[in-house]
Formats: structure tokens, sequence, C-alpha cells
């Protein structure tokens, strides 16, 4: 068996793989035994002439040329997790987005049945608390694109990246196909599911835990636990005190206060982050700019990109880019904006969008362990106009570059509102200045990326501010044997997969105890 990497086929060819393949390899069909395709991209170097990527794994008999582009395929070896016996049917987990409901998932397959905590509502009931959010700006703090079930990644694009795809990631991507996602998410280098996508098949796997026995508590809040000989002794959930024997902690990375109460308890850490804005152009425009006016859109999709630059040691790029989205009101604390991108499966709203962000890092903020959430807290401070309370500040880009307040109204598809604002009275200099930066480059790669953008901010919730530390054997908080932190919120994953795949392999460590 051998790995094939980029065959390259223009998007509009109809020939078999198999004929590509041989192509490429200089062989005939004949000597093809089998094919899968691995991984498929959209080559969009060149405007108008897009290419499909694929990464092809095939066996092939015979003798063929060297090509430096094939390699023999050898099975990796999977990872050896620790064991731990646990007597305990009924593990605690605090929180239900992917980490916690993929932990849940893996342990109903070792036998158990988790109670699982969720501080905001089920998808159905904390839908409409947004929408109402969005459409009135009354902000619920504890039911909200932040909390609730499914976590802050079902109103988002529902994106499914995963940087390597080792046996729990392919776990994990079969059981979202189980649960309704559609097969190609497997082969797709950026898959997605649309918020609409994501939450019928996070609904789906809740009932289906519920039918194994799990129980789900929602408007459930952790608020508080004792320790007792590197143990958690006791958690306070909604005023009421349990004794769980293992606790595994799935927050996302915007539980603040939770974060506080933590670092009063355990060790925790402040880590490195990106912040900045969210721009929004036409979708026709990215479509043009980045594909190309006679792209088949029907057979690639909305056009999407990924962009990168430097100011000095600083990075700056784009960040969870929304084709055909919109910007979406996300604050979870009361008198502060946030924005973060979401779309539907089908991605044909009028607008695209992307976080244009740079990174943060304790040297700029302060190395006390929750410096990096009061930088953030800071940040959406200033955008807070309590003359319009939940409006975000809105630039045009060109504005923005020339520290020029944008007149009259500037469309977007933020909700509730916005207003205009000069957003380098909002953020620091060296923030500015290295979103500036980045902005000249994108435009120089996207002609009128800077004349046809409009920023909303800020953009602060890329990642946890804070890792919760634990042990790389174990997996347990560092001076505890019962405490798990998993997931974004703890700051060991960095969106959906990830923190579904942390949460995965979690769950496989616990054995019932005989």
């Amino acid at each position: 068996m051998y790995i094939i990497r980029n065959i390259l086929v223009d998007i509009t060819n109809k020939r078999n793989i198999r004929y590509h393949l041989a192509k490429k390899v200089n062989i005939n069909e004949s000597q093809i035994n089998s094919v899968e395709i691995i991984r498929r991209s959209i080559d969009a170097r060149k405007r108008g002439r897009l290419k499909f990527n694929y990464t092809i794994l095939a066996d092939i008999t015979g003798k063929f040329p060297k090509n430096s582009e094939i390699d023999k395929f050898e099975t990796k070896a999977t990872a050896i997790l620790p064991s731990k016996q646990i007597s305990e049917k009924h593990p605690f987990i605090i929180g239900a987005g992917p980490a916690g409901l993929f932990t849940a998932l893996s342990l109903v397959e070792q036998g158990f049945t988790p109670y699982i905590f969720e501080r905001g509502e089920t998808i159905a009931k904390r839908t409409d608390t947004v929408e109402n959010f969005w459409e009135s700006g009354e902000l619920n703090t504890e039911s909200n694109v932040q909390f609730g079930e499914g976590g802050a990644g079902t109103f988002s694009d529902g994106k499914l990246t995963a940087r390597g795809r080792d046996h729990y990631t392919n776990q994990v991507f079969d059981k979202l196909i189980q649960f309704g996602a559609d097969e190609d998410i497997k082969v797709d280098a950026m898959p997605h599911l649309g918020s609409d996508g994501l939450k019928q098949i996070i609904t789906k796997l809740r009932k289906y835990l519920e039918d194994k026995g799990c129980k789900f508590h929602f408007n459930s809040k952790l608020t508080d636990f004792k320790t007792s000989d590197n143990k958690i002794s006791g958690v306070c959930i909604n005023d009421t005190w349990y004794k769980p024997e293992i606790i595994i902690l799935a927050i996302g990375n915007a539980a603040r206060d939770t974060f506080e109460m933590l670092s009063e308890k355990i060790n925790i850490e402040s880590k490195s982050f990106a912040v900045g804005f969210r721009i929004e152009h036409s979708r026709d425009f990215i479509n043009d700019s980045f594909y190309g006016k006679k792209t088949d859109l029907s057979i690639t999709g909305a056009a999407t990109y990924r962009l990168t630059a430097k100011l000095g040691n600083r990075g700056i790029y784009s960040f969870c880019m929304c084709p055909g989205g919109e910007v979406i009101a996300s604050s979870s604390e009361p008198e502060q904006i946030v924005t973060n991108g979401m779309s539907y499966s089908k991605r044909e709203n009028f607008y695209s969008n992307s976080a244009i962000v740079t990174s943060v890092t304790p040297e700029d903020f302060g190395k006390d362990a929750l410096a990096g959430m009061h930088f953030q807290r800071m940040l959406e401070s200033a955008c807070y106009n309590p003359d319009k309370p939940y409006y975000a500040p809105v630039q045009k880009a060109s504005d923005f570059m020339t520290k020029s307040e944008s007149k009259g109204l500037v469309p977007t598809s933020y909700r509730p509102l916005t207003y205009n604002a000069d957003l380098n009275e909002i953020f620091p200099k060296f923030i500015y200045s290295a979103l500036k930066t980045g902005l000249a480059k994108f435009d120089k790669t996207a002609p009128g990326f800077i004349e046809n953008g409009t920023l909303i901010a800020p953009e602060t919730r890329t990642s946890s501010p804070i890792r919760i530390t634990r042990d790389r054997a174990s997996f347990e908080a560092i001076g505890f044997t019962n405490l798990y932190p998993i997931g974004e919120g703890s700051g060991y994953a960095g969106g959906i997969m990830s923190s579904a795949v942390d949460g995965y392999k979690i769950g496989k460590i616990f054995q019932k105890a005989d």
C-alpha cells in the first residue's frame, strides 16, 4: 500500500480518480488494485483555474518510477493510554460541549452511564434565548452563544478542522457520521457542518446518550468544590453538594467565573491566544477574489481563505472564516461586547466574514494566571456603548487604516445593531499596528480586501486564556487524582474536533472496577 500526495485534478474534470492516479505515478490503471481517498482540498492558487488536490491510499502492483510524493503506507501505532479502574457507574462531566459529549459517548462504550451537568439550556431552548438576545439585546448570562448544549461551536460554522488524522480523530469522525454528518467530512481538508447541521447532530447524540442511561442536568452550574488528600472531595452544583468518584472538567473558554473559582484551588497558568476583529465582505467579492469569476461554485461551494502575516515576532492571521455567513453577538457577561462568525450548512448568506487577529502573550498582558482573561474583559468592555446596549463598534477597513471614524450607515449582518467608532481608540497600539500590517498584506493577495471590507469588533474568544495544568501521562490535573481537565476551556484544545477528540480519548482511560 502506498500514500500518493498532490494529485491535482481540474474541478470540472469527470475522469475516474484511477486515471489521474495512474497518470501521476506513470503506470497502467491495471496495476491499481484499490484506491481510497484520504484527503481532498481545493488548490486556489490560480483564480479561475481551481483544482482538487487529492491524497490517495492505493494498492499498486508492479514497478513504477521513483517519486518524492509517494511513500509506503505504514500503520501508526495507536497511542497507549493510561488505565484507571473506578467503581462509580456515573462519573461526573461538567460541560456539554464537544469535549463533554464525546467523553460521555466514550464512557458509555466503556460501560458507564455518566451524569452531565451543563449551566446552559438544551439546544432548542438555547436557540430561542439567543435569538431573543440578538433581537432585543436582553442577555442571559447563563445560556447564550457561549454556554449551553453543544458549546460555543453550536453557533459557528461547524468547522471540523483536524490537524492530524490519528485513531481517535478517525473515531470521532465516524461517530459524527453515525449521528448524521455527511461521509465527506472524513476526506475534506476543511469539513464543516454549519450551525444548523451541528445542532441536529448534537441533539441526536444527546438522545442516544439518554437512551443508554446517561442523565443530563441543564441549567446546572458548578460553583465550588472541596479538596482533601489530593482529591476533589465534593462539588457544589446549584447549591447542592455531591461526592463523585471522578470529575471530568469540560468547561468552555468563556467560563470566567469558573476560572476565578478554580484559580483559588488548583494550578492554573496563563497562555497565549489571539485578539482582533471580524472583517466582513460581500460573498460575491470573496468568491471572485479567491476563486475567480468563472468558477462553478456548485462544485466548490462558497470561497474560503486563509491569510497570514507577521510584524516582527507577532503573527497576524485570518481565523474561523465563515463563507456566506454572518457576524453574531456572542457576549456572555453584562456590558461587554463579543463577536463571532456563524454560517449555515449551505453558506448562502449575502456576506462572508472572518476574524482577523494577532497573537498576544503573557508578555503583553501579564503572567498572573487570570491576566489574559482580564485583558479580554478590558477589550470587550471598551467596545460596550451604554447608550446602545450590545451594539458592536463598526468601521470601514479603509477608515481604520487612516484612523478616521466612518460616516453614515455602515451595513453589516450583525444583530442587534452597530455604532460607528474608531477601532484605533479601542485597541492598544501594538494590536492595531499588527492588524494594519496584516490587512495591508492581505490586500495585496486580494486587491480590494481593505476597500470593500467592514470591521466589527472585538474578536477575543479565539481560544482559552488559561490552561489548567495536567499530568501528561495520566491526564489528571496536577496535584489531584480524580480531576480531569479537558477540552478548549481547560487549554488543551482549539475547536470542535480537537475538543471532541480530547474528550473521547480521556473516556477510554476508565475501566470498571471488579
